[in-house]
């Protein structure tokens, strides 16, 4: 083999992952801001990449019957970012303690609980936990009645088309 030859094509025998949640996807198309976690009652954000909406001294989780238009942003990692752990940044648990980071504008890696992502679609979010296996705040591709409800394009639609085999999407959040 000559150092001008094209090398021998080769294939992913599994699908590589999307991302983890709350990563930011495309880093020259996004806009974090920083903000404060609040709890709601006493509970703060338990991990990156969910619905974040503004409430009185910063941000925090969606609640039960949140409208649509509640919708701020995603919680997102910022690396290097103050953790409450020592594993680099990838820990599950936004510290409360330091402002984290809201992605307003851009792409970032999710979980799909329900449906498929299809590239365009509508992003709809968990109001009402039914008990099987989702949450209220949980990112869906698939509506579930009066337990979710649709955000416009105009605030966020999937980016990608499926998930991976962790359930990981990507998301643009169109603000």
């Amino acid at each position: 083999m000559s150092n001008n030859s094209i090398p021998t094509p080769q294939s992913y025998l599994f699908q590589a992952p999307t991302g983890v949640p709350g990563d930011i996807t495309r880093t020259d198309e996004s806009n974090v801001e920083p903000a404060q976690l609040v709890a709601i009652s006493t509970v703060f954000a338990q991990a990156y990449g969910i619905p974040m909406k503004y409430v009185a001294g910063g941000i925090s989780q969606w609640a039960a019957g949140d409208a649509a238009t509640a919708f701020a942003g995603v919680l997102v990692r910022e690396v290097p970012s103050i953790s409450g752990s020592s594993d680099g940044g990838l820990g599950d648990l936004p510290n409360s303690d330091y402002p984290q980071g809201l992605c307003v504008r851009g792409y970032v890696s999710v979980l799909c609980k329900n449906g498929t992502p299809a590239r365009g679609g509508v992003v709809y979010v968990r109001v009402i936990s039914t008990g099987s296996g989702n949450a209220v705040g949980d990112f869906e591709a698939a509506s579930d009645g009066s337990n979710s409800v649709a955000l416009t394009a105009t605030q966020a639609e999937w980016a990608s088309d499926g998930t991976d085999a962790n359930f990981n999407a990507e998301l643009r959040i169109a603000r």
